[in-house]
């Protein structure tokens, strides 16, 4: 194979590696315009539609991306590689039925393609739909015999399916298989401390996860590093940052046209799935559920600039209203094509747990935003995130031992509490474990709070939820009728937790826990 070929799929143009590039130095204007050229100037090109499809899918430019996608299948025509990028690709956009579309006319083609069936199946899971799923996992096993990533999904399956035994047998197999990849190891692992804690075996649970744990430090270098530096320059905006510079902001935010926007954050774990899904199944309400738009795009054009590698209080002031207006036509727009609907007049609830740290940027650019924030206590929250795996990134790698959970949590919302007083628009506090106790009391004042009147049917969410796919980890959760087993879970874990008790302290009295 000569360099710059990609097996099947043709030329690696030189314009698409600096493409690559320009992406990775997190230049992405750049490098949509290097991908767009490289399409412009080799329409046939697969690896260029593949590529520029995907770029332009994480920029929420999601319209542009299915073009390209439209382009690619039609070049691939019936070719089952073609087709599975494709899948992937819709996947990566937000567009699962056009993913499962794909992953369908792949397996109808040919059986030379397993991770088409696993692909397939992790989006019927989704959707609860079990049995399908676990059929499609079992013909991945048959043709791929030692494919572990298949094995971890099917024990994971098993388990929803209340085959409690073989699944536990599965994940120990593959926890201690050191022929297996460290991040399958890893999950299985956590796997078996999730099922543990179900069982009442909590001393076990915690040695799993502790497992688990072990496996992930070894590659937690990247994300680390990118995590020390976003809390640090977040949290001195925050510090900087005073009630005079809210209000102000209000002002001017009284000159550009009115949007409905509000905002859901706290912490990972802290019951932000549940009242979003209550919420959304109210007719005057639509949500996006932990899209990356504000955070990772429309944040960093409110300030990044040759002289503003970090967020700064004068950076945001400093915003035209030109500027102002444009990105939050952007937004709007952004939010509406993840969620394939227009938003129209109806209120846009942006749930996200760690938008908690970048709430002075969304309200520079929603000033008339109204800002909810999902409490629990500190404890159960800290005992939560650590007791799950999630793919490393600078949320996550902050989630590797109960200490630094801990000083994250405390970090976070020590952020939010030191906000509180200063901003100028409305904020308000739900707890979770008053909603688990009166779901129509807090979603009350809730949709009160957004200016929404009463509709029963919020009450009946899990209706709607058979019908829709929830972004968030407690997807699962998050479908079962409400349950107060995770309110104290802490205590079960004490012993472990008590060293750390300390940092927690501030956030447990001033939250009132």
């Amino acid at each position: 194979m000569s360099p710059g070929v990609i097996p099947g799929l043709g030329a690696d143009l030189p314009e698409l590696r600096r493409a690559r590039a320009f992406w990775q130095a997190n230049r992405f204007d750049d490098a949509l315009q290097l991908f767009e050229e490289a399409v412009r100037q080799h329409p046939q090109n697969l690896v260029a539609l593949i590529d520029t499809s995907r770029a332009l899918g994480a920029r929420f430019e999601i319209r542009r991306a299915e073009g390209m996608l439209d382009r690619l299948i039609q070049v691939g025509r019936n070719r089952p590689d073609i087709l599975h990028l494709a899948g992937q690709s819709y996947r990566m956009i937000f567009r699962p039925a056009a993913a499962m579309e794909c992953f369908q006319k792949v397996i109808s083609l040919t059986r030379d393609h397993p991770d088409a069936f696993l692909e397939l199946a992790v989006l019927y899971e989704r959707r609860h739909r079990l049995e399908e799923a676990h059929a499609l996992v079992q013909e991945c096993q048959r043709i791929a015999p030692d494919y572990l990533e298949a094995e971890l999904f099917r024990a994971r399956l098993l388990r929803r399916l209340k085959r409690e035994t073989e699944a536990e047998a599965l994940f120990h197999s593959l926890a201690v298989d050191l022929h297996a990849h460290p991040l399958v190891r890893a999950q299985a692992w956590a796997d078996l401390a999730q099922m543990r804690d179900r069982q009442g075996q909590y001393r076990e649970a915690m040695d799993s996860m502790l497992q688990c744990k072990a496996i992930l430090f070894e590659w937690e270098g990247p994300a680390r590093r990118e995590s020390e530096f976003v809390l640090h320059h977040l949290g001195r905006l925050s510090d900087e940052l005073t009630a005079a510079d809210f209000r102000r902001w209000t002002e001017i935010g009284r000159d550009l046209p009115p949007r409905k926007a509000a905002v859901l954050a706290s912490f990972p774990r802290s019951g932000t799935t549940l009242l979003e899904q209550v919420l959304d199944s109210h007719s005057g309400l639509v949500s996006s559920d932990e899209r990356e738009a504000f955070a990772r795009d429309i944040f960093p054009a409110l300030w990044l600039g040759p002289t503003t590698p970090a967020p700064t209080r004068a950076a945001l002031d400093a915003m035209s209203p030109d500027k102002l207006a444009s990105l939050r036509e952007r937004y709007f727009t952004y939010m509406e094509a993840a969620l394939n609907e227009p938003i129209g007049s109806r209120v846009h609830l942006d749930k996200n747990p760690p938008l908690t740290l970048v709430l002075p940027g969304f309200l520079r650019l929603f000033p008339e935003a109204r800002t909810l924030i999902a409490l629990r206590d500190p404890r159960d929250v800290v005992v939560s995130c650590f007791m799950q795996y999630l793919p490393l990134n600078p949320n996550s790698v902050c989630f590797l031992t109960l200490e630094r959970t801990a000083r994250r949590y405390a970090h976070d919302l020590g952020v939010w509490r030191q906000l509180r007083e200063k901003l100028a628009s409305p904020w308000l506090e739900i707890r979770y474990e008053d909603t688990v106790a009166n779901l129509e009391h807090e979603a009350r004042r809730a949709l009160e709070f957004l200016g929404l009147p009463w509709e029963d049917q919020v009450l009946g969410y899990r209706e709607r939820l058979k019908q829709k796919v929830v972004a968030s980890p407690t997807y699962e959760a998050v479908s079962e009728p409400i349950y107060t087993r995770a309110i104290g879970r802490w205590k079960n874990y004490e012993e472990f937790l008590q060293p750390y008790m300390t940092i927690l302290q501030p956030s447990i009295d001033a939250f009132g826990y």
